[in-house]
């Protein structure tokens, strides 16, 4: 007879433990759904923090396209000067023109103004990189030269470059103009020939 109840108890005991884990099991996959709802609703706002950027930069694409492919149709329907136009590459907000045909500094700034496109101008060191990533072994007339009536080195449109402090750097020599080559930036008679970079910069940022 006690071992029967004592039997009876450890039945018991046993049985409330197992109901205890059944519960905290519970307790547990309840804590885990949560969470899990949690996660799931914080990559919901994330995607929606995202949306508007990413139709920005759509839009932004959008419109470099169409001004790349307005601005190529210009350049190919321009009367022919005998210039060797070759190559077209895009970078952000900004597009250029290589001129393969090998002419002066002022003979290359009137190329590109036959194209409706200013000589190019380098905004900042990336812009430099890059386009130092596309020549091989050529050097390029640049929108830089050296302005004799104010005594100093000045961009095509007389405006400022985040590239100027570096250039400053250079210990350029007054006179000159400057080239662009695959390894470095370099003053030297504006008489040389060499090839042309023409750049244009997008009007502005899609609203």
């Amino acid at each position: 007879q006690n071992h029967s109840g004592r039997d009876t108890v450890f039945q018991y005991s046993q049985h409330k433990q197992e109901i205890h884990e059944t519960l905290n099991h519970n307790h547990n996959c309840s804590n885990m759904q949560s969470d899990i709802k949690l996660k799931e609703e914080m990559l919901r706002n994330k995607s929606i923090d995202c949306s508007p950027g990413e139709e920005l930069l759509e839009s932004l694409n959008r419109e470099q396209n169409r001004w790349y492919s307005e601005t190529k149709t210009d350049l190919d329907s321009s009367q022919d000067t005998g210039t060797g136009v070759k190559h077209w590459f895009c970078y952000g907000t900004k597009c250029f023109y290589f001129i393969m045909s090998k002419n002066t500094w002022s003979g290359c700034k009137q190329t590109c103004q036959h194209y409706s496109l200013p000589l190019v101008k380098i905004e900042d060191e990336d812009e430099l990189k890059f386009l130092q990533f596309q020549v091989i072994s050529d050097s390029y007339w640049i929108g830089l030269s050296y302005d004799k009536k104010k005594k100093q080195w000045a961009w095509i449109d007389n405006g400022p470059s985040k590239l100027d402090m570096k250039t400053r750097k250079m210990n350029f020599k007054p006179g000159g103009c400057i080239f662009l080559s695959k390894t470095r930036l370099e003053d030297t008679n504006c008489n040389n020939s060499y090839f042309c970079i023409c750049g244009k910069k997008l009007d502005h940022f899609p609203g």
